[in-house]
């Protein structure tokens, strides 16, 4: 069954914000709502139910990237408690969930071939991936393939885990200051600012290594809040070439999400839209 994807609309259902988006002749159109770790699905439905009937065509279906761990078209776990038990059959539309960072992956792995294998990672206050090789994402037994956060590594004489060492909250708690005042700490050239910016991409730098090194990958794409440090991409890169096998670092490219903002509803919507054609 054939498909249009642009009857199709997409939702990243996140812990602050949920971003709803659809495309009207040629041009998105996204709505961001309010949402956090008490979100209820009452309040999706209310939310969602707004945005199609604000639209000028009838959606033919819809994607939603969630927080946790999706099976059976149920959001099983996730950290949004509220909306546990969550079902795609639970909409008027024909609806399929995915996890978010899943979703982010089908949308980025478009760009590139089946041939080709393709690792993202979200570097935002956490660590998440998803692997895409030879066409088929990589999920692992249960679907908690990709949890890079909770790789550790030693710092300070203790393990501690990547997120805790270079994560968006890790740095911000080790600052002790909000994201905004380490940005001017860097602007000004604070040393202890700079020297935890730089540490912190120096460890996801060795967590880009073990990736290289585990998957091959012709692609890396890189999203979320945490690379916008300055200093942080670069010492990250620095460890890449300094320990990555050449021959593997020679074909792999290091890049960024191509809509950064949009990326987990489009992959969503993609990912459902392909479901309901098979």
């Amino acid at each position: 069954m054939s498909v249009n994807l642009e009857k199709w609309i997409g939702v990243d259902q996140g812990c602050t914000k949920m971003l709803m988006t659809a495309q009207v002749e040629g041009q998105w159109v996204d709505r961001k709502v309010p949402t956090g770790l008490d979100v209820t699905k009452e309040y999706l439905h209310e939310q969602i139910h707004r945005f199609v009937a604000e639209l000028p065509f009838k959606p033919e279906g819809m994607g939603i990237g969630v927080v946790g761990l999706v099976q059976n078209n149920e959001l099983v776990l996730s950290d949004t408690r509220g909306l546990q038990g969550l079902k795609g059959s639970d909409f008027d539309l024909p609806c399929h969930l995915i996890n978010d960072v899943k979703a982010a992956t089908v949308e980025e792995a478009s760009y590139y071939g089946e041939e080709e294998c393709m690792v993202l990672i979200m570097a935002g206050s956490g660590f998440a991936m998803g692997v895409k090789e030879q066409g088929r994402i990589l999920l692992g037994r249960h679907g908690w393939a990709g949890e890079m956060g909770s790789l550790i590594y030693p710092l300070d004489g203790k393990l501690q885990k990547l997120d805790e060492i270079a994560g968006g909250l890790g740095i911000l708690k080790r600052a002790g200051c909000s994201a905004e005042e380490l940005h001017q700490k860097l602007a000004a050239g604070e040393k202890e600012a700079t020297r935890l910016i730089q540490q912190a991409g120096t460890y996801f730098g060795m967590a880009l290594v073990d990736v290289v090194h585990t998957f091959n990958p012709s692609h890396i794409v890189i999203g979320g809040s945490a690379p916008s440090y300055p200093g942080y991409m670069e010492a990250a890169r620095q460890i890449l070439q300094e320990y990555a096998i050449q021959t593997m670092l020679d074909d792999c490219a290091l890049e960024a999400c191509h809509d950064p903002a949009r990326v987990v509803a489009l992959g969503a919507r993609r990912y459902a839209a392909q479901r309901y054609a098979k």
